[in-house]
């Protein structure tokens, strides 16, 4: 009956719009409640949710991905991939996802890099003859690769829930990203070739070489990070405070770092960082109250049973995640979700890293996908465009983008391989 309450308050609290935090900790709220648990345990759970040294590098990093989207490190990037795609059939859609690209190794958000990336390219892609919803969707599609790439805020919540590595979650991620990456610039290529549009002229080796050396620092940055971690010198959570360091003396040295932009990233850096922490609060107390229930074993064995192998388990944990994203924030849902999900998989012998990866892929998609995907609505801010506009355009990138879900999920290589070469 408990169980039954908490989840129909859930229901109803979505649908009255709640915002997520709020709807997961009011019905925790209600389950503990009709449990008869003191409710001082809520304040309790929220304290212990975010008491984990790994989760700072969150905050951390979305401060660096601001620093570098207002020091000028974003057009710098935008302009190297310029330089490199730019001159090919739908060239500025190229440089929207392959800009895209470079800064989700920069920032680790997909909100960051559709905001950051859209913001530069929307203005150039309408004076080339873009119809505007397919310059939305294409923003908004390619800041799928910010969940991916690392560093990566959803590998590290995972991370923070399951205990692996987020070290190898972040080298498993890289080839995932890339090959997203590749898939929406070859369909950007098919659409974009039926459509009249004014081709941006080649500038010659000369040219990338220019627009290399001037991304040359923030091009430099993932290497630093990665490399440090890989190497053993700092924790992720440190990589995250070198970030910081790092993007701060780049944007200095650009001379495009001034007070007032440098208080508007910190501003901009803690409100997103207050939703993300006030979102583990809440999903932290409904975690444990469907722990202690048993419901994550339940429905783990229920699923096993259901599944019988691990390939028709995947294929339910796909289409499970791909509605659950459709509906639910994806910080809140990798952390309960996770938890449901995880023993099944390791029953089926699944690689946990895989599984990572498998989630964060899943839970990205969401992003894009309505009604609730958030990136739709930062594209839709940046380019005047209607979400239902966008929404009509954006289907082939999703369907794309579900290809490349279910080649990560059935060729395992493509994210373990380079965590079994340097993991």
């Amino acid at each position: 009956m408990t169980t039954a309450a908490v989840f129909i308050a859930l229901v109803v609290l979505m649908l009255m719009r709640a915002p997520i935090a709020v709807a997961l900790g009011l019905s925790s709220v209600i389950g503990l409640y009709l449990s008869g648990i003191n409710l001082e345990i809520v304040v309790q759970r929220m304290f212990s949710s975010n008491n984990s040294f790994p989760l700072l590098a969150i905050p951390f990093f979305i401060l660096a991905g601001e620093i570098m989207s207002i020091g000028g490190m974003s057009r710098r990037l935008v302009n190297f991939a310029g330089s490199l795609v730019g001159h090919f059939t739908g060239g500025l859609g190229a440089v929207a996802i392959l800009g895209s690209s470079f800064f989700a190794a920069l920032s680790g958000s997909n909100a960051a890099t559709v905001a950051a990336i859209g913001g530069v390219m929307n203005g150039p892609m309408e004076e080339k003859g873009y119809r505007p919803s397919y310059t939305a969707a294409t923003i908004a599609a390619a800041g799928v690769t910010g969940m991916i790439i690392p560093p990566s805020i959803l590998l590290i919540l995972y991370g923070v829930v399951t205990g692996v590595s987020i070290a190898d979650l972040f080298l498993a991620g890289f080839l995932p990203g890339v090959l997203i990456c590749i898939s929406l610039l070859i369909l950007n290529w098919v659409i974009t070739r039926r459509e009249a549009i004014e081709k941006t002229p080649f500038g010659g080796t000369s040219e990338i070489v220019r627009t290399f050396k001037e991304a040359f620092w923030p091009l430099l940055m993932p290497v630093i990070i990665l490399t440090g971690i890989y190497g053993g010198v700092f924790t992720p959570t440190e990589a995250a405070i070198v970030a910081v360091l790092y993007g701060l003396i780049v944007s200095l040295f650009y001379g495009e770092l001034t007070a007032a932009r440098l208080y508007r990233a910190f501003f901009k850096a803690v409100l997103s960082s207050a939703v993300v922490m006030f979102i583990m609060n809440a999903a932290g107390v409904f975690a444990w109250l469907i722990t202690i229930n048993q419901i994550p074993q339940n429905i783990s064995a229920f699923l096993a049973d259901m599944a019988g192998s691990q390939t028709v388990y995947l294929l339910f944990v796909n289409i499970f995640l791909l509605i659950v994203g459709c509906m639910m924030n994806a910080a809140a849902a990798i952390v309960i979700f996770t938890s449901i999900l995880y023993p099944a998989a390791m029953a089926f012998g699944i690689d946990p890293i895989l599984f990572g990866i498998i989630m964060s892929v899943n839970l990205s998609i969401g992003t894009v996908t309505p009604p609730l995907g958030v990136d739709l609505f930062i594209a839709s801010a940046i380019t005047k465009v209607s979400v239902e506009r966008i929404v009509v355009v954006i289907w082939p990138y999703i369907l794309v983008l579900i290809l490349d879900l279910f080649l990560i999920t059935y060729i395992p290589p493509i994210s373990t391989l380079l965590v079994d070469i340097f993991g």
